[in-house]
């Protein structure tokens, strides 16, 4: 096998532990200030549509119409508050082992001990490990940690032949289509919903805008309570 090859794949797996990393972060920063901003906002039109709804289908007994969109509205709740706590990422307060983990992976891949050929490789993942950990993302610092134990990289002063590195070209091919489908699962998480698009100008533009309608809506609901909700 040419050192070429491994070479290569493990770059691909540099970068897209990196890229896993930086996702991730960009997750969890999106999702605080959601949580912060937004959600409280969210949560008040959703409880007071629904209790609109309830108060405007009791005066009405006969009306299907009001009933069904009383039972709409407590669905859309039930599942926004499901939501949030499905997409409430975990903090380093949950795992107590996570310092450890960290500084065991830091020896793993940290520039310095790396034979040369893996120094770039080396560093790209050392700095997504620090950008996980600095983020408080146990997984993604769990996930990096794993991957190392597995794969590893060949140490200074003097690299092991070849054959005998732990990680295949098979074995970091697989690794990498691993972290493929983990980061496209990520894209397509409800968490990743509130990061703002790449596209937008101004991303603080476009959240203001929507508290200000959430804030609007609030206003007419506070109103006298009405059938028309």
């Amino acid at each position: 096998m040419a050192r070429s090859d491994l070479q290569s794949l493990r770059r691909s797996l540099a970068r897209r532990l990196r890229e896993k990393a930086e996702l991730e972060q960009m997750i969890r920063a999106a999702h605080s200030q959601f949580e912060e901003e937004v959600a409280p906002l969210q949560e008040e039109v959703l409880r007071l549509q629904m209790a609109r709804l309830k108060e405007a289908a009791q005066a009405r007994m006969r009306s299907a119409r009001l009933r069904n969109a009383y039972h709409d509205a407590q669905e859309a709740y039930d599942a926004f508050q499901e939501r949030r706590q499905q997409a409430s990422p975990r903090t380093a307060r949950s795992d107590p082992d996570l310092k450890g983990t960290y500084r065991r992976a830091t020896k793993l891949c940290h520039p310095d001990t790396v034979a040369d050929p893996y120094h770039e490789e080396a560093t790209a993942t050392f700095r997504a490990l620090e950008s996980a950990f600095d983020a408080e993302h146990p997984a993604a610092v769990q996930a990096i940690a794993n991957s190392l134990e597995t794969w590893g990289f060949p140490r200074a002063p003097t690299a092991p032949p070849e054959s005998s590195l732990p990680g295949t070209k098979e074995s970091l091919r697989h690794a990498v289509s691993e972290l493929e489908a983990s980061i496209e699962r990520l894209h397509a998480s409800g968490a990743y919903e509130a990061v703002p698009a790449a596209e937008d100008a101004d991303p603080e533009s476009a959240l203001r805008a929507r508290k200000r309608a959430l804030r609007k809506r609030l206003r007419t609901l506070k109103r006298r309570p009405s059938a028309r909700v």
